[in-house]
């Protein structure tokens, strides 16, 4: 039943890592695009690491998105991860009614569900009943760059509901790499930050190649 809330002044969130141009709140739902690989490596498994001790990470997706294995090379807890396969827009709800209030939720590979709009906005009132904080991710393989307003459409249905939304790409030189980032939404608190970025992840990335 539609009601009214206070909303808390201060809200936990979630960074990949330092540089990342905005944290992920309490109770938002965010929209990000990676458009290659290592990109969606990278965040996938920097994001659930980077999960607080105190909230458990939850990821689902139609098949495999995180590895525990991973997530342990960059030092972090493989026990706090949760891991659900979903294969349809009725058994993603179904499994956020298990998510636990406050955590981090992570939602691999949406568009594969062939959702709906109301999916979304399923979505949109689990995470706000739940404080969750909450991504939407895809890795597409045809991505096009002219159009960014019409991808988010095309890959989220309704991205007017999200409170964020990121399009992430990497590329290397002589053994170099660097995280371009276009954050084309954002939450109120982090709209100076709207725009493109471009960070050197030399070492983000070293564990991820094996490199010590």
């Amino acid at each position: 039943m539609p009601g009214f809330f206070q909303p808390a002044i201060e809200t936990s969130g979630v960074k990949p890592f330092e540089d990342f141009p905005i944290e992920f709140s309490e109770g938002t739902l965010s929209g990000v695009i990676s458009t290659d690989e290592l990109a969606s490596v990278l965040f996938v498994h920097y994001l659930a690491a980077g999960c607080p001790d105190d909230k458990k990470a939850y990821v689902v997706a139609p098949g495999r998105l995180v590895s525990p294995k991973t997530l342990s090379l960059l030092g972090a807890d493989p026990s706090k991860l949760l891991i659900g396969s979903v294969y349809s827009p009725d058994e993603l709800i179904s499994a956020l009614e298990l998510v636990e209030e406050g955590s981090l939720l992570i939602i691999g590979n949406f568009p594969a569900l062939n959702p709906f709009s109301e999916t979304v906005l399923g979505i949109r009132k689990v995470v706000d009943d739940k404080g969750l904080i909450a991504v939407l991710h895809h890795s597409p393989v045809a991505f096009n760059e002219l159009d960014h307003p019409g991808e988010f459409t095309r890959l989220f249905k309704l991205p007017e509901v999200l409170d964020a939304l990121l399009i992430l790409r990497t590329n290397s030189y002589r053994g170099h790499y660097r995280l371009n980032m276009t954050l084309s939404k954002a939450p109120p608190e982090w709209v100076g930050s709207l725009g493109d970025h471009s960070i050197p992840i030399d070492g983000l990335v070293r564990p991820l190649l094996g490199k010590g």
